[in-house]
């Protein structure tokens, strides 16, 4: 595929001009449908939707200030950086691009999976979970440091790194962008989200629905953002079940419509258990461990919260088996 950097930069800005312009109709929608809506339980918080656009503008305002301070730090940018240093080197034909596709979802994977299972990492993370509903103005929300610290390193330098081209991985990262904008289109604009044939070997919106979601059956599944494989690979994959609808947002009270407590309430959380630690072992602990974890005691953990929930489904269905 005969693509240069140029090339890229304007098919990124084409895409990102898609989602925005598609964000904005889905806005117009549910905010006019809010009424009807309000009758099933649901109407569109404005609160949330200002909130997810003060997010989406600090990453923005904190790519420029670094942009003008440093060099602009993107995932285009980190792959052209690291070519040079590559361990080998893989070309662009059509294997070239299907290995591209694979090394840079398994970076995806990993920086998902750390970002849910380190502590102060999920506090970076933890604003594009809190909100208690989901639409793709909330699946643009992110803490600007995840976009100008770990997105570079992951889905930018360390593909290119392990031989993929940095055009192959510049034009995933902007599939990845589009697709995974999609992803988080909401439940009352495109209901099922399942898309037929397509839901089984990609992510679609109801993959992705259970990994925004706080139900113990859900916690961290679907860590991916275009395919299955990995999350198929790592154990990690959940389909959304027909008997169990989704409970949006994260376990800690949070109030989903302040940009502070989004973006820095967990911050603050963590702060309060590392001052309060016995030890300094102690509080670098709390800060590396997963959310949930104190000494001697995982039980607020994520994975123990779900291995109970489901220890305990099977005893139910145990029991109406008898």
């Amino acid at each position: 595929m005969n693509l240069d950097r140029g090339a890229l930069e304007s098919i990124a800005a084409a895409v990102g001009l898609l989602v925005l312009v598609y964000m904005l109709g889905e806005l117009v929608f549910l905010f006019l449908h809010r009424e009807r809506e309000k009758q099933g339980g649901y109407a569109l918080d404005l609160r949330v939707v200002r909130m997810a656009l003060l997010g989406i503008g600090s990453t923005i305002l904190a790519t420029g200030i670094i942009a003008a301070l440093l060099r602009p730090l993107s995932a285009m940018i980190a792959a052209y950086a690291m070519k040079d240093a590559a361990l080998f080197q893989v070309n662009t034909a059509w294997y070239g691009w299907i290995y591209g596709l694979l090394v840079y979802e398994l970076f995806y994977w990993v920086q998902h999976f750390l970002a849910h299972k380190v502590r102060l990492l999920w506090c970076i993370h933890s604003p594009h979970h809190a909100p208690r509903a989901i639409h793709m103005a909330i699946g643009t929300n992110h803490h600007f440091l995840e976009s100008v610290l770990y997105f570079p390193l992951f889905l930018g330098a360390l593909p290119v790194l392990f031989g993929v081209d940095p055009i192959v991985a510049v034009a995933v990262n902007v599939i990845d962008s589009c697709w995974g904008s999609f992803l988080h289109i909401s439940d009352h604009y495109v209901s099922s989200g399942r898309y037929g044939v397509i839901g089984r070997f990609m992510q679609t919106p109801a993959h992705h629905r259970v990994h925004h979601a706080k139900n113990s059956r859900y916690m961290d599944r679907n860590y991916n953002s275009i395919t299955l494989f990995w999350d198929a690979v790592f154990g990690t994959l959940e389909p959304l079940r027909a008997d169990e609808p989704v409970e949006f947002g994260i376990t800690r009270p949070v109030d989903d419509g302040s940009f502070w407590d989004v973006h820095f309430g967990e911050f603050v959380e963590l702060l309060r258990d590392m001052r309060n630690a016995s030890s300094l072992h102690e509080s670098i602990a709390y800060a590396l461990h997963a959310p949930g974890w104190k000494p001697g005691d995982v039980s607020r953990t994520a994975v123990a919260m779900r291995s109970s929930w489901l220890a305990d489904e099977r005893e139910r269905t145990e029991a109406r088996a008898d």
